[in-house]
C-alpha cells in the first residue's frame, strides 16, 4: 500500500506521463534524502520501476492505481472498477464523440468517454450530467448492456472494469471540452480497429451498432 503522501504523490504524478526524472518528481521543498527514501518504497512495493535511462515509470500495478493514488481509501486487490461508457453521436450528421486519454492506464489511447456511477442518481442521469459538464453537449442516454473487461499489457493486468454501455444518438450543442484528463473531438468515420484505439472499442462499437441488449465478459490485449 501507499502509506505516505509522498508515495501517493509519486504514483499520481506518473499517471500523467510515460516517464519522469527524479528532479521532475521531487517537490521543491522536500529534501533529496527524504524523497529518495519514499521513491525507493514505491519501487520496492511494485508500483514504480526505474528505466535504463534513469527515469521512472509506473508498473502495470501502478497504472491500475493511477489517479486513485491520492485517495487514501483506495484498495487495489483485483476488484473491478465500475464505469459507465458513453457512446455519443451528433444529431445532424452521426459523427462520434471520442476522447484521448491523458492519464494512465492506457495513456494516449482513444475511445468513448466515461463516467463513474453515483449512488444518488440513475446511470442515465449521471451520463447526462457528466457529458454536459465535460463537453458542453446536451445528450439523453439509454442503457444498452454491460459486462466485464480485463485488459492485459504484455501479460500484466492493465485494467479490470465492470461496465455499462449507455448510448446517445442525438447529442446537440457546441463541443466545449472542460476536462484536463482527456482531449475530445468529433470523428465522422472512426477506424475502431486502429492502433491508437482503446482495446475495447471494436467490441463496444459493434454492440452499439447491433442495438440489442447484451452482456459480455472479455479478456483484451492493450
Amino acid at each position: 500500500m501507499l502509506d505516505h503522501h509522498l508515495q501517493r504523490n509519486i504514483v499520481y504524478k506518473l499517471a500523467f506521463a510515460p516517464s519522469m526524472r527524479f528532479s521532475d518528481l521531487k517537490p521543491d521543498l522536500i529534501e533529496n534524502k527524504l524523497f529518495t527514501y519514499h521513491l525507493k518504497k514505491v519501487v520496492s512495493s511494485g508500483y514504480v520501476s526505474k528505466k535504463t535511462d534513469g527515469s521512472y515509470e509506473l508498473t502495470p500495478e501502478g497504472r491500475r492505481v493511477g489517479l486513485r493514488a491520492v485517495d487514501t481509501r483506495f484498495t487495489l486487490a483485483d476488484k473491478a472498477e465500475s464505469v459507465l461508457f458513453l457512446a455519443v453521436r451528433r444529431k445532424h450528421d452521426g459523427a462520434w464523440l471520442l476522447y484521448k486519454r491523458a492519464t494512465h492506464p492506457l495513456l494516449g489511447k482513444v475511445g468513448f468517454m466515461h463516467a463513474i456511477p453515483n449512488a444518488n442518481e440513475t446511470t442515465t442521469e449521471t451520463a447526462h450530467k457528466i457529458c454536459q459538464q465535460k463537453t458542453g453537449l446536451v445528450a439523453s442516454f439509454r442503457q444498452l448492456g454491460g459486462g466485464f473487461f480485463r485488459v492485459f499489457n504484455h501479460g500484466e493486468l492493465e485494467s479490470f472494469t465492470h461496465f455499462e454501455l449507455l448510448v446517445c444518438d442525438d447529442a446537440s450543442g457546441e463541443l466545449r471540452p472542460a476536462d484536463e484528463l482527456a482531449e475530445y473531438d468529433w470523428y465522422r468515420k472512426p477506424d475502431f480497429s486502429a492502433e491508437d484505439m482503446l482495446p475495447n472499442m471494436q467490441i463496444l462499437s459493434r454492440l452499439y451498432l447491433s442495438n440489442k441488449p447484451f452482456f459480455v465478459e472479455k479478456r483484451l490485449e492493450a
